[in-house]
Parts: structure tokens; sequence; C-alpha cells
């Protein structure tokens, strides 16, 4: 039986297909199938992948916000549309797409300093501090680690995790989504600011999902302690924040300078989690896109 990363291949190539299809028939695609199409294009060249990237983005470009009532409920929405457009700007001269992103950004900053749930305020925070390369970093990254810094300082406790709620910091603990968005949060403000305590509070996070989480048969995360479900596209986000943790700790200045989690193979959990989801990515079809974009990330490491 082949490896994981040759049937990383195989997966990547059927979820690509299957979003080109799924536009093709112009059914409605979400943002992460859409960066799938774009690093595919990017690593590729293909023709095909232009062709349907150029309407599709043309459309992202003229979509409106989420409505301000839904900023909170819908955590995956705003902030994986802008985290597409910034990516897109990166290898395009539209100038609608930066003007889009801007504008996506002053919408996901109106919840900041008002928002009691972890896991969108996380979500919408990382993106912001994803986009602020392009965008003012010196008014943005600030205000974004602040809003971070009250999010996750509101219901974090030493070797308990998160709080679902920052107005309930002393009840439940926080759910999976709750933490691999703080801690995915946590390592870009790393990156943007240099602050190591970012970083080894990212990886004690997700230290505290292995611990409390980790279905130990197959290495996947359970939604919450006590829960029985294993989230599909959570854990391809707790396998990209894995990997992006791997990458971390292959870095010779983090490596010297953070204590380190003892034992810690951030890749080989990533693998055992992408393994284990590996075979209900077809029953998802384009809206497993997010798998192929985690499995791109997980052969980066290679």
């Amino acid at each position: 039986m082949p490896g994981l990363n040759e049937r990383a291949a195989v997966a990547i190539d059927w979820l690509t297909e299957r979003v080109l299809a799924a536009l093709a028939d112009e059914e409605a695609v979400d943002p992460i199938a859409l960066t799938l199409l774009l690093r595919r294009y990017c690593s590729t060249d293909r023709a095909d992948l232009a062709a349907a990237l150029g309407p599709a983005l043309a459309r992202a470009v003229e979509r409106k916000p989420s409505p301000p009532e839904s900023a909170t409920s819908q955590p995956d929405h705003d902030a994986y549309w802008l985290t597409l457009l910034v990516e897109a700007s990166a290898v395009s001269d539209d100038a609608r797409l930066r003007d889009t992103a801007a504008a996506l950004i002053a919408h996901l900053r109106q919840c900041w300093g008002r928002s009691q749930s972890v896991e969108p305020a996380a979500l919408a925070i990382g993106a912001c501090l994803m986009a602020s390369d392009l965008f003012n970093p010196q008014e943005l990254v600030p205000d974004a680690v602040d809003e971070l810094e009250r999010i996750v300082g509101a219901g974090y406790r030493p070797g308990a995790g998160l709080a679902h709620e920052t107005s309930q910091p002393n009840g439940a603990r926080g759910s999976l989504g709750d933490h691999v968005r703080a801690a995915s949060a946590l390592l870009t403000a790393y990156e943007r600011t240099g602050r190591l305590p970012y970083a080894m509070l990212a990886e004690e996070l997700m230290q505290f999902v292995r611990r409390t989480l980790r279905d130990e048969q197959d290495g996947a995360f359970y939604e919450h302690p006590g829960s029985n479900t294993k989230p599909f596209a959570l854990n391809c986000e707790a396998a990209r924040a894995l990997c992006r943790l791997a990458a971390l700790h292959r870095t010779p200045e983090y490596a010297q300078a953070a204590v380190l989690a003892p034992d810690a193979d951030y890749a080989g959990d990533a693998a055992r989690v992408l393994t284990a989801i590996e075979p209900s990515y077809r029953d998802h079809g384009a809206k497993a896109a997010i798998y192929a974009v985690a499995l791109g990330e997980w052969l980066g490491l290679r």
C-alpha cells in the first residue's frame, strides 16, 4: 500500500477536478476550494485552472460581506474569503482584489472588542494578520494583536486550555475549533511580530488538544471532550496548525530560543490526522478541498 505522500497526490488531483467540475456546473464553491485551485495554478501553471479561477475571483470581489448579526456565527465565511483574496493579490495585479480585501478587513474589525466567542474571533484575527503585509501593518498588526490577547487572555488557564466563551473564563473548556483557531492566529502573530511567547502559547494549546481530544487509536481529534464526533474540516485545520508547528521547530532561531515540547513530532501528528480522515474525503466532494490544502502543506514539509 503506498504511503501518504503518494496517496496525497491522488487526493489533491481528485479534489482539484471536483472543484473544477463544480465551477463548470455553476455550483457555489467555498473560498478554500478556490484557494486550492489558486495554489495548484501557482505550482503547475495549468491553463484550465487559470480559466476557471478568473471568473470565480471576479465573483468573489462582487460578493457582499456577511450581515453584522451573523459575523460571529459564520466563522469560516468572511475570514476565508479574505485569506483567498490576499493570496490572489500576490499573483494578480487586479486592484479589485486588494480593494475587496481591505473592505473585508474593515468589516471583520467591527466585532473587535465585542466578540465573546473564541473560535470566530480568533479566525477573523488570524485572517487580518495574514493580510497585514498588504494593508497598513503599522496599524493593523498592533490592533489585531491587542484583540487576540484580549480573546486568549480572558479564557486561558495554564495547562487547562481555553474557555469556549471569554465571558465565562472559568466555565467549560473550549472545543477543537477554539484551540486550533487560536493556535493558528497566535502562530501568525508570531510571524508578524517575532514575539516568542505567541508561538510557545500556540504550541501549548495544540499540546492541550493532543492530550484531551485525540483518539489514541487513529490520531484524529474529537470536537470537544466527551464527544464521539471527529469533524472533518476541523481535523484538516488541526493538521494545518500541526504542520506550521513542525515547520517552526525546524527553524534554528526558534529551536534555540523556545522551550520545546518534549518528543514533539508535529509532522507525524499531522500525518496521522490526515490518514485517519482520508477514507471520507470523497464523500464530501468539492467541499473537501480543505483536505487537499492540508495535504499540500504537509507535503511541503517533506
